[in-house]
């Protein structure tokens, strides 16, 4: 209520074309329209999209192969005779290949399942010419590129971390933007009452100077009081243009976060009422620990490190693959005859390498994973207590700030009952214009003390907001969602 009262006071009236905008007004503009938003809109996407790209991989692919290989201008090839004998001969062939495969990613084993039929053909041209196809009606393969690590099973882990820490982070985003629309407003709210408070100086001080200047006339005063209030009324003109400049260069600072046009009217007007409620600590850290982003990017980054490991210890030299492959085959000058009967064809393959020699490669790979590894681990503990301590310190100075706005609002008020007050009195003559300076001086450095206490206020606010994502005044989580394009 102290702080409409105020406004009424500060906040000049406004014309029908002004757009007059409150605190709600610029934190709701900004999560919908800011270069802010929009930044924070594409990269929520981009983490949906490579959710998305995750999970199609986990789906069966269906690919469709097509190759050619031809030499037109015919090349020279070695034939072995009948005799032993080899005779070089030029010739143009063509080679056409078609294939159809269903493959699969096998999770739990780290390999890949696939099913083909395939169809080529060899065209030889010239004197000699021929054709000849080779048909493999179905195919049956399974590849299994290591049997110690499982990239798979690593990835069905963070990847759905790494998109519930994405969401998570677009809310947290967001929340951001509002604090820096609330940054804004206020900067701009500022330099706004700064010019009406230099604007009442420049009106009281020139009624001042005119009553004084007939008291002059009249010997009731001195020359040099009469001169100060001159001096007084000279200074509070300039200081008024310089306040009325850096109005118009944090309006234009606030018209570009929002994305407005450069000449919108704009008028600011102050909170008309103050949140009135604490937020117990235990339910901060409680709601931090459950919400917050970066609870999920330490579990993150703890399996990553432990993927390190793992990928480190599989590739130290030692090699074991699997490649195995069961279907039909044949092959003939003619299609149909291509596709009856035939061949079955069965592949199992099976590689194993062991290092002999590798000066401690292998070993050192290894170390450096777990070391790299113990260094992320000490990392996110220190980030977890900073990340408690700050949530206790920005949760404790809400709190405070509650108490230091009220007592700001209250010195504001007896400072401009004083200022009136003293104003009389040195209009009957009962005290000097320097106690009035000093007045008026109190009167001012009061109502800036209000604005900025106001200020940290409500940058308290949005933080707390930001660092819990909890709505403390409506007592529930924060949940924005974004337009999937």
């Amino acid at each position: 209520m102290l702080a409409a009262v105020i406004a009424a006071a500060l906040i000049p009236g406004t014309s029908h074309a002004q757009q007059k905008l409150n605190l709600k007004d610029v934190v709701s503009m900004a999560q919908r329209n800011s270069p802010s938003y929009y930044r924070a809109q594409s990269r929520a996407l981009n983490s949906l999209y490579a959710f998305r790209f995750f999970r199609s991989g986990q789906m069966p692919q269906l690919v469709l192969n097509f190759n050619n290989s031809s030499s037109p201008f015919g090349e020279t090839v070695e034939v072995l005779q009948p005799d032993g004998k080899i005779e070089y001969i030029r010739r143009k062939t063509s080679n056409t290949s078609l294939g159809l495969g269903l493959r699969q990613n096998v999770p739990w084993t780290g390999g890949n399942f696939s099913v083909r039929s395939d169809l080529s053909r060899f065209d030889v041209f010239g004197d000699l010419s021929s054709q000849n196809y080779l048909a493999t009606p179905f195919s049956i393969n399974y590849n299994q590129p290591s049997i110690v690590y499982n990239p798979y099973r690593w990835e069905r882990m963070i990847a759905p971390i790494a998109y519930d820490e994405s969401k998570r982070q677009y809310v947290e985003d967001l929340e951001v933007v509002g604090l820096d629309g609330a940054s804004y407003f206020f900067a701009a709210l500022s330099a706004q009452v700064q010019v009406k408070i230099y604007q009442q100086n420049v009106d009281n001080t020139d009624t001042l100077y005119k009553i004084s200047k007939g008291r002059f006339d009249l010997g009731k005063i001195a020359e040099n009081e009469l001169l100060q209030i001159e001096l007084s009324l000279l200074n509070a003109r300039n200081t008024l243009e310089q306040y009325t400049l850096q109005q118009e260069m944090a309006y234009q600072e606030l018209k570009r976060f929002l994305n407005m046009p450069k000449d919108a009217d704009i008028r600011l007007d102050l909170p008309d009422a103050v949140p009135q409620f604490d937020v117990p600590l235990d339910k901060a850290v409680a709601e931090a620990s459950s919400n917050r982003q970066s609870v999920l990017e330490f579990r993150r980054r703890r399996l990553e490190a432990n993927r390190d490991v793992a990928q480190a210890k599989a590739y130290s030299g030692y090699e074991f693959n699997l490649q195995a492959q069961l279907g039909q085959r044949n092959n003939d000058e003619k299609l149909r005859k291509a596709y009856s009967g035939g061949e079955v064809q069965q592949n199992l393959s099976v590689g194993v390498g062991i290092p002999i020699m590798d000066w401690g490669r292998a070993k050192y790979r290894v170390r450096q994973a777990k070391a790299n590894r113990d260094l992320i681990e000490i990392d996110v503990q220190q980030e977890e207590r900073k990340f408690e301590q700050e949530v206790f310190l920005q949760t404790q100075q809400f709190n405070i700030q509650k108490r230091v706005l009220s007592s700001a609002a209250k010195a504001d008020t007896i400072a401009r009952l004083r200022y009136e007050i003293t104003k009389q009195r040195y209009l009957i003559g009962k005290i000097s214009i320097t106690d009035l300076n000093l007045a008026q001086q109190e009167k001012d450095q009061a109502t800036q003390s209000f604005i900025s206490a106001l200020r940290n206020f409500w940058n308290n606010y949005y933080t707390v907001r930001r660092l819990t994502l909890y709505d403390f005044e409506k007592q529930e989580k924060i949940r924005y969602e974004f337009d999937e394009k």
